[in-house]
């Protein structure tokens, strides 16, 4: 009977947050030209809004970029200042971190909570993302290669004469 309700209680809960992601998702109409052009990519962006007056900011920063540095080279990870960056819709507070994938809102962080929580969010949003595989032109021409070497004369070596 206990863990039925556990169930329910884990499914509903998993329902709520799908339902405010969703309604979390602001159309991209919405955003400030510069956040738009930041998510224009096939790379996962995150985007970390902090105010230089927050005490929670502070210690936040520094976990914040030492769990960022792995992924820097696989998603485009912004550090913005409240007061100097334009106004995001879905930031009511500091710190916030905000997931983004094809330009969509995964998740959002109000806070960063723990530095394990944190490093779960990374893996599960930025993951192991490569780049999408472009098909290129072949680099060697290799039916020229292959008449090429058919056709190829070579000169016998000189034989060594032997003056002794």
């Amino acid at each position: 009977m206990m863990t039925r309700f556990f169930n329910l209680l884990i499914a509903s809960s998993m329902k709520r947050e799908k339902e405010l992601i969703v309604s979390l998702n602001v159309p991209l109409s919405a955003l400030s030209p510069v956040y738009r052009k930041a998510l224009k990519t096939w790379r996962p962006v995150i985007l970390y809004f902090a105010n230089e007056h927050c005490p929670a900011c502070e210690w936040a920063g520094p976990v914040f970029r030492e769990v960022a540095e792995p992924y820097r080279l696989r998603a485009n990870i912004y550090m913005l200042n409240t007061t100097e960056s334009p106004r995001h819709p879905l930031v009511t507070g500091t710190p916030t971190v905000l997931f983004y994938k094809n330009g969509k809102l995964m998740k959002k962080l109000k806070g960063i909570g723990t530095e394990e929580t944190l490093s779960e969010d990374f893996a599960r949003h930025v993951g192991k993302t490569k780049a999408p595989a472009v098909i290129r032109p072949p680099r060697h021409d290799l039916a020229w290669l292959r008449r090429t070497l058919r056709t190829l004369c070579t000169v016998p070596r000189a034989h060594r004469w032997n003056f002794s």
